[in-house]
């Protein structure tokens, strides 16, 4: 084991016990975790160097042991109220926290310090306005009528926790408000001060550039993104330039570096400062203080946050002169993260930030020296504008093939025009728009921004005609069906193996690549869900189409539905082609009462979905498995039983049936899958 690439394993194990705590898989109690740490940390220096194999498997255990006790506590140092059940429209108080708006100039209010009619005060609490007469403003205390609803679970057992996110982010409830929202008192602190001045830089943005392209240089500058039409960002993510939407690691490194090179640019014009001084540094120090200052006028997110530590990072080994771009300095990041917000690693914006961070690196590390000779070597414009092109899509392709497991677990989309956008896109918002987003900056407080606002629309005009062009290509997008948890993680670690060393075991990352890839395109989805209140029911059929019993319920929990499934529609069933299957020419067949359902797949099984008590009494005595919209009170013989009140305990099901004779049915429920959690209602 090289000495040297220690740490970069740190951040790797920290991940794992991070990892083990929030899959529910080990359940230690905080005490015993951290006592069994420090025992392990105290082993391993006795250890010394008598027996480095034993010392270090044990510093590993340790490292995992670390990270589950993080994320152990920091669980249990948030206290985030959640509301225990919906409740009906009523009066609420509280003080504005943020601010987003929509597209139809409708607005989400999260509102503090809620007074609220029926119960008790909650943390955070987010409300959809429809009606207001003045915009609400960080800070405000407003007064409407609104009904609330605990944040809503997976809509599938295993998928998507969105009540876990917001509980990490202090959110106590959901709501829509059926009153027109009152302010009852103006709030002019210096934090509501900074807050206003984002909106109304957003605000005097889209004034001078109006349409599309006022809200995507809105959202560029002030990290504002209400308003943007749906089209757009649709466009946007099909190309694959849905990254440029929201401020991260590329603005922040694009504004900083942009910053850095004009301010080297203008030291080196005085012949005694660049001969006397070290103006690297000092511009170094210039790009660190423009970066804090876009910190807060984008809003200081959390992914915008993270960018600033990076690249904080790399103008540190600029000031120290060390290598400003290492795997060692990313682990260095990756630990602080995970460390401070161990919850940041079950997201999405961690994982596919890290995955192309670390990616570039290794590549860049391996192959970039090599590389970066011959651009700054004798050779001519046109050999350097080749070598930029070439290193513009390389680079693309490295990020684009990095993130795609990701993609592919958390969204069932994989872009396969992104390369092209990127292509396109990127130099013009790295080398013409970012660098007027500078300019913008430096002349709004004198009224002048303007002048640079203009140049900066013909930039977004080409990066917005780019992601409508390739989102319109034929074949743009590919939908593809859910893969399991295990397949992402293998994936991963075989990657990070192959990547991070340098020996010849590294090898073995790529057999563990391969065992993640068989796992992902043989992972069998379920054959029937129920969602979380038991109304909709969807089906797989023989040939892996996926329909449902109505098409008007949640329309959030269908669209995820479908993407799980890879289509890009879901529709109603339709009995009468639902695959000619049994001696009434369908697999299924419904009544008033109920359908009978015999898949393909498993002939031998009969599944009634009961939608009437009356049907109970007769399916109950033919079916193998019962799917009850209505509670089921009477005895009823069938496997496997599931009616309302099941649903209403446990939340959503998914049911698996087996593969022709023999088998189990097995089944799961939204509620087990979620684990004991304190977002878990």
């Amino acid at each position: 084991m090289e000495h040297e690439q220690y740490i970069l394993t740190v951040p790797i194990l920290l991940a794992v016990g991070i990892g083990l705590y929030f899959s529910g898989a080990v359940s230690a109690s905080f005490l015993n975790v951290v006592a069994l740490s420090v025992f392990l940390f105290i082993v391993a220096l006795l250890l010394g160097h008598k027996f480095p194999f034993l010392k270090y498997a044990i510093l590993a255990t340790f490292f995992i042991v670390t990270g589950y006790s993080l994320a152990s506590y920091r669980v249990l140092s948030l206290a985030t109220p959640t509301l225990a059940q919906e409740l009906r429209p009523t009066n609420i108080t509280g003080t504005v926290e943020n601010v987003h708006l929509y597209e139809d100039g409708k607005i989400r209010l999260t509102l503090r310090d809620t007074v609220i009619m029926g119960t008790e005060p909650l943390k955070l609490v987010n409300v959809r306005v429809n009606k207001f007469d003045e915009m609400p403003y960080k800070g405000d205390k407003v007064k409407l009528r609104a009904g609330l609803m605990p944040p809503p679970g997976p809509s599938m057992p295993g998928d998507y926790d969105y009540a876990r996110q917001v509980w990490f982010q202090g959110l106590s409830a959901v709501g829509y408000a059926v009153s027109t929202l009152e302010i009852t008192e103006k709030n002019d602190d210096i934090s509501a001060g900074i807050s206003q001045m984002r909106q109304r830089m957003a605000e005097r943005i889209k004034a001078q550039i109006p349409g599309e392209a006022g809200t995507l240089a809105a959202a560029l500058v002030t990290g504002i993104r209400g308003g943007m039409p749906d089209a757009l960002a649709e466009a946007m993510r099909n190309a694959g330039l849905a990254h440029l939407l929201a401020i991260s690691g590329l603005h922040m490194g694009l504004l900083c570096g942009v910053v850095f090179f004009m301010a080297r640019l203008a030291l080196s014009l005085s012949p005694k400062l660049s001969l006397n001084y070290p103006i690297k540094k000092w511009a170094a120090i210039i790009a660190s203080v423009a970066g804090l200052g876009y910190l807060f006028i984008s809003g200081a997110s959390i992914p915008t946050i993270r960018a600033f530590i990076m690249v904080i990072i790399v103008f540190l080994g600029v000031l120290t002169d060390r290598k400003a771009i290492s795997l060692r300095l990313v682990a260095i990041a990756a630990i602080y993260i995970l460390v401070t917000s161990p919850e940041a690693l079950i997201g999405v914006s961690f994982q596919m930030s890290f995955a192309a961070v670390v990616a570039l690196v290794i590549v860049f590390e391996r192959f970039g020296n090599d590389f970066m000779n011959k651009f700054r070597g004798d050779s001519g414009f046109r050999q350097k504008i080749v070598y930029f092109l070439i290193g513009s899509l390389f680079t693309s392709l490295i990020a684009e093939v990095a993130i795609a497991p990701f993609a592919l677990y958390h969204f069932n989309k994989i872009v396969l025009f992104g390369l092209l956008a990127n292509l396109i896109a990127m130099p013009v918002m790295g080398s013409w728009v970012m660098p007027w987003i500078v300019v913008t900056l430096v002349l709004m407080p004198f009224g002048l921004e303007k002048i640079a606002l203009i140049p900066m629309s013909w930039g977004l005009e080409v990066i917005m005609a780019t992601a409508y062009w390739v989102s319109e290509l034929p074949g743009a997008t590919l939908e593809i069906p859910a893969i399991d948890a295990r397949a992402l993680i293998l994936l991963v670690i075989g990657a990070l193996w192959l990547g991070i060393w340098r020996l010849k075991w590294r090898f073995a990352g790529i057999p563990v690549m391969m065992v993640g890839i068989v796992l992902g395109a043989t992972y069998v989805r379920p054959d029937i869900l129920i969602d979380n209140s038991g109304k909709t029911i969807g089906l797989r059929s023989a040939d892996d189409t996926f329909s449902l019993s109505r098409t008007n319920g949640s329309r959030i929990v269908r669209d995820r539905w479908r993407q799980r499934y890879g289509q890009e529609e879901i529709s109603r069933w339709e009995y009468e082609t639902f695959a000619p299957q049994n001696s009434e020419g369908r697999e299924l067949s419904c009544d008033a009462l109920s359908c009978l359902y015999r898949p393909a797949r498993a002939e031998h099984l009969l599944i009634s979905l009961v939608q009437n008590e009356q049907a109970l009494t007769e399916d109950c005595q033919n079916a193998d498995v019962i799917v009850s919209l209505v509670p089921v009170e009477i005895n009823c013989p069938a496997d496997h039983v599931l009616d309302r009140w099941d649903f209403y305990n446990n939340g959503g099901y998914a049911i698996w049936l087996p593969q022709g004779e023999g088998g189990d049915v097995r089944l799961e429920n939204v509620k087990a899958s979620r684990g004991d959690f304190p977002w878990v209602n």
